[in-house]
């Protein structure tokens, strides 16, 4: 597009340039092509000499004109050459860096997707993993639920040993008490049994002593 626009501006500044060299030739195209008489250089008048020197110098103002126009061109055509030359390099700049751009846009596309796909699998695994902790949690307050329940039974079970062991703990202060108090009775009773085993002697050895009198009273 830029190469067919460069073409177009190039045949405009063309154009008026071959309508100045095409008005020039057909100038002296004209005055060539005038009657022109044969006659030799001795048979010139002043006056000839004249036109034809007049004719000469207009046909070369005529060319000099037509040169001046060409380089004018040209140097436009060069200007607008090199305008055109940095325009195309600036444009060529711009797509390379616009295409290494990119390209480093689909790279950091790729790596987004790339990133993206591991984030999905990573997510779809911490999806199953909450899912399965869920159940575990699920599970363990489950667990729980029984476990209070084992536990509130147990406590009461507990709390009627308790109750139990603080009623054996009184049968048995009770019965302590009693025993003590049998212990008691039982060493009383043992001495009043050996007050009286005492007595037994003593009666025993007074009445050995009495028969042993009455023996010797009667063997006299």
């Amino acid at each position: 597009m830029a190469s067919q626009h460069g073409q177009q501006e190039k045949a405009k500044r063309t154009t008026p340039a071959l309508s100045s060299r095409t008005s020039v030739s057909s100038r002296s195209g004209a005055r060539g092509t005038s009657p022109q008489r044969p006659m030799s250089v001795s048979g010139l008048d002043h006056k000839s000499i004249v036109a034809m020197s007049q004719l000469c110098t207009e046909d070369l103002d005529a060319k000099m004109r037509e040169k001046s126009a060409l380089s004018k061109q040209l140097a436009d055509l060069k200007r607008g050459k090199l305008q055109y030359d940095t325009k195309m390099q600036k444009k060529k700049k711009e797509d390379d860096s616009a295409i290494v751009q990119t390209m480093d846009m689909e790279k950091k596309l790729q790596a987004l997707n790339n990133g993206n796909r591991v984030a999905t699998a990573e997510l779809s695994g911490l999806g199953s993993e909450n899912e399965r902790l869920r159940q575990d949690i699920d599970g363990l307050r489950s667990h729980l639920q029984e476990a209070t329940t084992a536990y509130e039974r147990e406590c009461e079970a507990l709390e009627g040993l308790k109750q139990a062991l603080q009623a054996t703990r009184k049968e048995l202060s009770a019965e302590t008490k009693q025993r003590d108090v049998v212990q008691q009775d039982l060493r009383a009773s043992r001495t009043a049994q050996t007050l009286m085993i005492n007595r037994l002697d003593d009666i025993e050895r007074r009445n050995k002593a009495l028969k042993n009198c009455v023996a010797n009273a009667i063997n006299r």
